[in-house]
């Protein structure tokens, strides 16, 4: 689940992405406008099925 927050101190929208337990998985930079934090959300949502796994360990 994405979720968009907004933050009028910073002026700025970001988005979480949680897993269904509620852990927050991954956080996006501070967007300043929704339009593109949904744009960002958008593209991890098309990317994220077809991206490779690096196993750096």
């Amino acid at each position: 689940m994405f979720e968009i927050f907004y933050s009028s101190q910073n002026r700025g929208y970001w988005w979480h992405l949680k897993a269904a337990n509620g852990e927050i998985l991954c956080h996006s930079e501070m967007y300043t406008a929704k339009q593109s934090a949904q744009v960002g959300i958008d593209a991890v949502k098309r990317l994220a099925p077809t991206s490779p796994v690096f196993d750096r360990t």
